[in-house]
C-alpha cells in the first residue's frame, strides 16, 4: 500500500466533491453539466486512488455507489420513531369530510381555509434514512413500522440520493436526522432493465414496484447498483438539531439539503384548492416517469400537526387519496373455491391473462356468495377487473349482454373442496364457512403462512411456497412444528431451492422469532376479530398469557376495544382443547411467552385509567410528549373532549375544548396542576 501524502487526500477530496456535484446536477436537476465521457474519467481516477490508498474509501464515497460484496443476509433494525401509515380516501366527499374533521377537531384553534401541502403519492418501497452529523448511515425499510430491514449498503448505490447533506448558509447540520420518503424505479428505466435481462436471457420482471422492492433487499448490492432506482423524499422522523415551522419548510430544506422531491407538489388554501390540485395530479399522472397511485394531503404547519396528533396506526393531520384503478376486459373461464384461515369460502375468478396496472393478471376475487349474485357473474362472461388499490385483482362487473348463450348461476358446494366438511352459513354472515377449523388442510396451511407473517412472527424465508413444501414434506404439521426444524436440518437441505446458506438462514430466524413477543404470537395464532392491534391492547390489559387465557367474557370486554363478540370469540378459541395444545407445544419447544411488553403502572396513580385531553400551548412540554407522558402514567389522551373525559390540561390559547370542558362540568387542569398530578402529587389547592 503506497504512502498517503496530503496532495493526494486533497484531490480525492476534490474529485469526490465534483463527482457528487455532477451527479446532483444530473439525476436531481435533470440539467448535466459534463459529459458521459468525462464524468467515467474522474470517476476512474477517483477509482484508481481509492484502490491504491484503501484508506481514503469512507462511507460517503462515490464508490460507494457500484455497490460491495454480497451480504450474508439482512439484518432487522428499529426505528428510531414509527413509520406510520396514512388512512385513504376515495372521494371529494372524503375529502371534506376530512377536512370538516379536522375542523371540529382544532375547534378555535383551525384557521378558516387550512393550509395543506398536496404531493403526488409514490407507488413504490417505503424507505427512512438516517444521517448523523449529515452522514448517511443506515437506510432501514419500514417492515411493520416499528421494525425494519437494513439496507444501507443498497440504498447507497442509489444515485439521486445524497451520501451526505448539502451545507445550507445558515443551518446547522442536524445532529440526527432521519429523511423519509419511497425508492422508485423510473419507466423508462425498468423498460431499459427488462431489455438488457431479456438480452441476457433472464426472466422479465413483472412490475416495478415488485422488481424494486426485491431489487432493495437483494443480497448482493451490485444487483441494486446496476438497476435506475430512485428516491423522492416526502417527510421527516426524528430530527435532533433541525426543527421547522411547516412541512413546506421541510420539503424545501431537504432540497437544499440534496433530496430529490417528486413532481407537483403545492401548498393550497383550503380544501377547494386542494380538491382541484388532486385533478390536477391525476390528469398528469401519466407524464409521470415514475408510478403513481394516488396523492397526499397534509396539514402544512407542523404547530396543527402536534394538536391533531395520532391514531393507532396512522396521523389525523394527513390522508391518502387514491385515483381510480386501470380497468381492463377479459374472459371469465372458471370460477373455483379458495378456502381461508378462518374457514371462510371464497369464490376465485380464473381469467384468460390480461395486463393491467403494470402486472399480467390471471386470477381475481368475487368475495362472497352476494357479490356474486349482485353483479350477476358467471363462468364464460366477459368481466371488467381492476387491481383495487392497484394491488388487489378484483371483477368489477360482468358484461352480460355479450353472453352469446345462456351460461349457468354458480352454486357454493356444500362440502369444503378441501376436506369435505359440510359447509355452514351463520345466520347473521355472509360467508360461507368450513367448520374444520383444527382439520381443514387449508385453513392449516393459510394458518401458518399468517403465522410467520410480517406482522405476527415475522420469520424471514418462510414464504408461501416454502410453507407448502414443508407441509407437503411432513416437516411440519402445525405452526408449533416450525421451532423443531433445527433438528432436521438434513431434511431441510433435501428440499427443492434450499441451500446451505437458506437453511442457515431460515433456521437462524426461527431461533430469532421464539422471543418474538406474546402480542406477535396472539396476532399469529389468528383468532377471529383479534388484529393486530387489538392483539397488543390485550396483553397490555391482562399482562400475561395466562392472565388472558383465564379471562371470561366480561373480563375481555373490560379491554379497550373489545367488544361483545370479539369477546365471545377470543374466550371460545381458548375452550378449544386442540388450540391450547398448540400453544403447549410451543411452549415445549421454546417459544417464549413473556409478559406484556409495556411496563406495568402504579394503578394508584391519578392519570391511571383516565382520559386526560391536552389543549393550548404548554411552556415545558409539546402536546405530543404531554400525551405520552399521559399514557405512560396508565391513562389515556384522545384527541376531543367529550362526557367521557376526566381532566381537560388547558395551556394558553386554550380555545372551544374549553369551552366544551367547562359546558360539561370536566375538571380542568392548569399546567402547574397537570404536572403535579403527573409527579403523583396533590395539585395545587387554585385550579382554573
Amino acid at each position: 500500500m503506497a504512502e498517503l501524502d496530503l496532495f493526494t487526500e486533497q484531490r480525492w477530496r476534490q474529485l469526490a466533491t465534483e463527482i457528487e456535484k455532477h451527479a446532483h446536477a444530473y439525476y436531481v436537476l435533470d440539467t448535466p453539466t459534463i459529459s458521459d465521457r468525462e464524468y467515467d474519467r474522474l470517476f476512474a481516477e477517483l477509482e484508481a486512488l481509492e484502490e491504491k490508498h484503501p484508506e481514503l474509501r469512507r462511507p460517503d464515497s462515490p464508490t460507494g455507489r457500484v455497490g460491495g460484496a454480497p451480504l450474508d443476509g439482512l439484518e432487522k433494525f428499529e426505528h428510531p420513531s414509527p413509520m406510520l401509515s396514512l388512512n385513504n380516501s376515495y372521494d371529494a366527499d372524503d375529502i371534506r369530510d376530512f377536512d370538516a374533521r379536522i375542523k371540529r377537531m382544532l375547534g378555535d384553534d383551525a384557521p378558516e381555509r387550512i393550509p395543506y401541502l398536496v404531493e403526488p403519492k409514490l407507488d413504490g418501497i417505503a424507505m427512512e434514512l438516517i444521517y448523523e452529523q449529515g452522514l448517511l448511515t443506515v437506510a432501514v425499510t419500514r417492515g411493520d413500522g416499528q421494525t425494519g430491514q437494513l439496507v444501507t449498503r443498497n440504498v447507497r448505490t442509489i444515485r439521486n440520493l445524497p451520501l451526505r447533506l448539502k451545507d445550507v448558509p445558515g443551518v446547522a447540520v442536524p445532529a440526527r436526522i432521519a429523511v423519509r420518503g419511497e425508492i422508485v424505479m423510473t419507466k423508462d428505466g425498468f423498460q431499459a432493465l427488462n431489455r438488457r435481462r431479456e438480452a441476457a436471457g433472464l426472466e422479465l420482471y413483472v412490475n416495478a414496484r415488485n422488481s424494486t422492492g426485491g431489487l432493495v433487499r437483494n443480497l448482493d448490492p451490485k444487483q441494486a447498483a446496476a438497476a435506475p432506482l430512485r428516491f423522492y423524499c416526502h417527510s421527516a422522523g426524528i430530527a435532533e438539531g433541525a426543527a421547522w415551522a411547516t412541512q413546506s419548510d421541510f420539503m424545501q430544506l431537504a432540497r437544499d439539503f440534496g433530496f430529490q422531491t417528486a413532481r407537483g407538489i403545492r401548498l393550497c388554501e383550503g380544501i377547494d384548492a386542494v380538491l382541484a390540485h388532486l385533478d390536477r395530479i391525476e390528469e398528469l399522472r401519466p407524464d409521470y416517469n415514475y408510478d403513481i397511485d394516488g396523492a397526499v394531503m397534509k396539514v402544512d404547519p407542523i404547530a396543527l400537526q402536534e394538536e391533531l396528533g395520532f391514531v393507532s396506526r396512522a396521523p389525523r393531520w394527513a390522508m391518502a387519496y387514491k385515483y381510480a384503478a386501470e380497468q381492463a376486459e377479459t374472459k371469465l373461464l372458471a370460477i373455483d373455491i379458495q378456502v381461508g384461515r378462518t374457514g371462510v369460502l371464497t369464490p376465485v375468478a380464473r381469467l384468460e391473462p390480461v395486463f393491467v396496472g403494470g402486472v399480467t393478471v390471471t386470477n381475481a376475487t368475487l368475495h362472497n356468495a352476494d357479490e356474486l349474485e349482485r353483479k350477476d357473474i358467471r363462468a364464460g362472461d366477459v368481466v371488467v377487473i381492476q387491481r383495487a388499490g392497484d394491488v388487489i385483482p378484483q371483477v368489477v362487473r360482468s358484461l352480460a349482454e355479450r353472453r352469446e348463450q345462456e351460461l349457468a348461476v354458480f352454486s357454493f358446494p356444500d362440502a369444503c373442496p378441501e376436506c369435505g366438511a359440510a359447509t355452514v352459513q351463520p345466520e347473521d354472515e355472509v360467508a360461507v364457512r368450513c367448520p374444520n377449523n383444527l382439520g381443514c388442510p387449508a385453513q392449516l396451511r393459510e394458518g401458518i403462512q399468517h403465522f410467520v407473517s410480517r406482522h405476527a412472527m415475522d420469520i424471514d424465508g418462510l414464504g408461501e411456497k416454502i410453507v407448502e413444501q414443508l407441509l407437503d414434506a411432513t416437516l411440519i404439521a402445525d405452526a408449533a412444528d416450525i421451532f423443531a426444524l433445527e433438528g432436521r436440518r438434513d431434511e431441510l437441505l433435501g428440499l427443492e431451492r434450499m441451500g446451505v446458506k437458506k437453511v442457515d438462514n431460515l433456521l437462524a430466524a426461527i431461533e430469532e422469532a421464539r422471543s418474538r413477543g406474546s402480542h406477535r404470537i396472539l396476532f399469529g395464532l389468528g383468532i377471529r376479530h383479534v388484529g393486530e392491534s387489538s392483539a397488543r391492547k390485550l396483553m397490555q390489559h391482562f399482562g400475561s398469557w395466562d392472565a388472558l387465557a383465564a379471562a371470561g367474557v366480561e373480563e375481555l370486554e373490560a379491554c379497550e376495544d373489545v367488544g361483545p363478540i370479539v369477546a365471545a370469540g377470543i374466550r371460545a378459541w381458548f375452550e378449544q382443547e386442540g388450540n391450547l395444545a398448540l400453544v403447549g407445544r410451543l411452549r415445549d419447544r421454546g417459544v417464549v411467552f413473556p409478559d406484556a411488553e409495556r411496563a406495568r403502572v402504579d394503578e394508584g396513580h391519578p392519570f391511571a385509567g383516565k382520559a386526560v385531553v391536552v389543549t393550548g400551548t404548554l411552556d415545558t412540554m409539546g402536546r405530543t410528549e404531554a400525551k405520552r407522558a399521559i399514557e405512560a402514567a396508565g391513562g389515556k389522551s384522545p384527541g376531543s373532549v367529550s362526557a367521557k373525559t376526566d381532566y381537560l390540561v388547558a395551556g394558553a390559547k386554550a380555545g372551544s375544548k374549553l369551552a366544551k370542558a367547562n359546558k360539561l362540568g370536566v375538571t380542568v387542569l392548569t399546567e402547574e396542576a397537570f404536572l403535579s398530578l403527573l409527579r403523583g402529587e396533590a395539585p395545587p389547592a387554585q385550579q382554573e
